[in-house]
């Protein structure tokens, strides 16, 4: 008797610490927040968790509110970050960055990386495509990861440049989000947080 009201009130008083230690977010054990972070119910509902861009961002919005902010291994510390829903239902996420080149006339975007999945919530069938390169005027369908032209159905991102400013804008029903939130911000390794 004495042995199961040891055993009962250990169990109890586990219960009652756990949901503390559970809720505590520590980003230093985080390389990348785009790898390890950006997944799962992130990626269906990335304005659940942080603040967000939808569907357009210019080149100027990218420096003025992604620039730097994202815990990021090295070599992409200057990337930009798109979360998209495809006109086929396909979400993923991408990394871009603009490129200045002295070669072109307009400034080239090139999706760096780009991660589509065929079933979001369990991370099944990741499809992982590298660099695809864009001048303005163009569009990618993001299921196949494929340069097409402006027109084509396919497409479920431009890239323009209009007015004087280049940007990256999603053709209905294709969605994009722009995070201007760092989660490991958001969440830093003193804070509590729920997640």
């Amino acid at each position: 008797m004495i042995r199961s009201l040891l055993i009962a009130s250990t169990l109890l008083a586990s219960i009652a610490v756990s949901p503390l230690q559970s809720n505590y977010f520590d980003c230093s054990v985080v390389y990348d927040e785009f790898d390890q972070l950006m997944m799962s119910n992130f990626l269906i509902e990335p304005d659940r968790y942080v603040s967000t861009l939808n569907n357009t961002i210019t080149r100027d919005g990218h420096l003025q509110h992604q620039l730097g902010l994202f815990k990021l291994r090295g070599g992409r510390q200057n990337a930009g970050i798109g979360i998209f829903r495809t006109n086929q239902n396909l979400s993923g996420k991408m990394l871009f960055i603009w490129q200045d080149n002295a070669w072109e006339e307009r400034t080239p975007l090139v999706i760096d990386e780009l991660i589509s999945f065929g079933r979001v919530i369990d991370g099944y069938a990741p499809v992982r495509h590298k660099s695809i390169y864009l001048t303005p005027g163009f569009g990618v369908d993001l299921d196949n990861a494929e340069v097409v032209e402006t027109e084509d159905e396919s497409a479920d991102l431009l890239y323009e440049f209009e007015g004087g400013k280049y940007s990256i804008r999603a053709i209905e029903p294709a969605e994009i989000f722009f995070p201007t939130e760092s989660m490991c911000q958001k969440f830093s390794a003193g804070d509590s947080a729920t997640q």
